[in-house]
């Protein structure tokens, strides 16, 4: 495949606009959504090549981002841990370029490996609420995750391969990366799609709880998230405590980077992140 692409390349540097989009088309279509564009580039024998076409990393970037969201909103799951990590993925690579996915699983792999390593040391008391405590513990006072007070709307906290690195979300993003460390040791972890704050709901047939990432991890009861509603002026919906669907999160992290690039006049990147969101939704009703 690399001389196939190195073809390819190629042809976007010596062909007309008309071409060189076709080409683009034939490139984000062979290659994996996961795939690293500056790790391909480098590994072109042409020297010359590596150079010219690093410049068309960006474009290709979000053609084959969009691609592969086009391709996931027509999968049609309603809660899938699977879609969520490349969906969060593919977004982050519009803040964070050179990411590289083996990289971020990697880290995921190694904080559910550590929190695994304690579900063991513990098992003679692993109730689901001793569960729920030593995720707080590894992912707030062992990692150091936490709630990026200070400068919340910094577009950073909305991409999670930044918010790895950084320790430094939003509750959305802290929620998510919750989420996906305990999907590896099958924690009943699930997305509250709250007014104002998204939270987790742990439920299992034994214990139910609201967990709140961005303020360290924190165990919640209902009667406190409705106090939490009331004081903002909300009424109680059952709505507001279902399971978040993939496409519900995916779209609420679309719609506050929409926000954050609206605020700040940044249009063209809140054009293509509009754009990236309608793809999304276009099979609204098999996937959400």
């Amino acid at each position: 495949m690399q001389k196939l692409l190195e073809f390819l390349f190629y042809e976007i540097h010596f062909s007309t606009d008309e071409i060189r989009d076709e080409t683009t088309q034939k490139i984000v279509e062979i290659l994996p959504w996961n795939s690293s564009l500056s790790n391909i580039v480098d590994r072109f024998s042409d020297g010359n090549l590596r150079i010219s076409s690093r410049n068309s990393i960006p474009k290709i970037q979000v053609e084959l981002v969009n691609h592969h969201l086009s391709q996931l909103s027509q999968k049609g799951h309603r809660n899938s841990y699977e879609d969520l990590e490349k969906g969060v993925y593919l977004l982050s690579l519009m803040g964070d370029p050179t990411a590289d996915y083996q990289t971020f699983k990697n880290k995921l792999d190694s904080i559910s490996f550590r929190l695994g390593e304690l579900f063991e040391l513990n098992r003679s008391i692993l109730t689901d609420e001793v569960k729920v405590h030593l995720l707080s513990r590894v992912m707030h006072q062992e990692e150091g995750y936490n709630g990026n007070h200070i400068f919340y709307h910094n577009p950073e906290n909305s991409y999670i391969t930044k918010v790895v690195n950084s320790k430094f979300g939003i509750p959305i993003t802290l929620s998510v990366l919750y989420m996906l460390v305990g999907h590896r040791l099958n924690l009943p972890l699930f997305g509250v799609n709250l007014p104002l704050h998204f939270m987790l709901s742990y439920e299992s047939d034994e214990y139910q709880t609201f967990i709140d990432p961005f303020n360290g991890g924190v165990q919640l009861d209902k009667e406190t998230c409705l106090r939490f509603l009331e004081a903002n002026g909300y009424k109680d919906s059952s709505d507001y405590f279902s399971r978040a669907s993939t496409l519900s999160i995916l779209r609420r992290m679309y719609n506050n980077l929409i926000l954050i690039f609206k605020k700040l006049g940044e249009t063209e990147k809140e054009e293509i992140l509009s754009k990236q969101l309608a793809l999304l939704e276009n099979k609204q009703s098999n996937f959400s």
